[in-house]
């Protein structure tokens, strides 16, 4: 299995925060964001790669991560594209992880065991249960299949899921027509299966107030790293 983080975006809503790089690369406690990801996957991964675009050839200088891939015109798309050059990739099954969230190492031991052990050749989606409609959501049918995704009446998406690689061919053909969609498209459209993620074990940092709480999930070990 490989690992990727997606980071190509600015993060608009960080203000003058991601003026230089982009939220993947802003520091907790003395350790990027990107370091404590990668940090996280390592165990379950053979390796991790980061996609870039916002101020990449800073972020290339400055922190020297692990197999960058470079997204080429990188405003004109949304994260599809980021995920579309990461599967090219590799052949691999592939844990997907957004450059904003901070998860704790439960998490993606509790993603990783359940897709050994399903034997579905099903993708997995981490969600945060609770009903909302102001961020990327997700449902699935009676018979627990991903169903819909977007900005709909549903549970949050936790920004962390493992695609499986028998469905890598079919997820790069609906990413390549959807290049200005947001990645989870493939989980509707390819088989999937939601998995529950405490909120409590997980921070997704879209505003300044995020990185103190993210601050505070620490100090507290609500999120283990280690």
């Amino acid at each position: 299995m490989r690992g990727v983080i997606l980071a190509a975006g600015r993060g608009r809503r960080m203000g003058p925060l991601t003026d230089d790089v982009p939220k993947a690369f802003l520091e907790l406690e003395g350790r990027t964001l990107y370091d404590r990801q990668r940090a996280v996957l390592a165990p379950h991964v053979e390796g991790t790669s980061v996609v870039l675009g916002y101020q990449a050839r800073h972020v290339l200088e400055q922190y020297d991560p692990d197999e960058p891939i470079y997204v080429p015109n990188w405003e004109a798309y949304e994260n599809a594209a980021s995920l579309l050059l990461a599967l090219a990739e590799t052949d691999d099954d592939l844990i997907v992880i957004n450059g904003d969230v901070l998860v704790d190492r439960r998490v993606v031991t509790r993603l990783t065991e359940a897709f050994a052990t399903r034997g579905d050749d099903a993708n997995l989606v981490g969600y945060v249960p609770g009903l909302q409609d102001e961020a990327t959501a997700i449902r699935w049918d009676e018979d627990g299949w991903v169903s819909e995704y977007g900005l709909i009446e549903g549970h949050r998406h936790a920004g962390i899921g493992i695609l499986n690689r028998r469905h890598r061919e079919r997820a790069m053909d609906i990413l390549q027509r959807r290049l200005d969609d947001w990645y989870p498209v493939v989980y509707p459209e390819t088989p999937t299966r939601p998995v529950a993620i405490s909120a409590d074990r997980h921070v997704e940092i879209n505003r300044p107030v995020d990185l103190e709480r993210a601050r505070q999930r620490l100090a507290t070990e609500q999120v283990q790293l280690t």
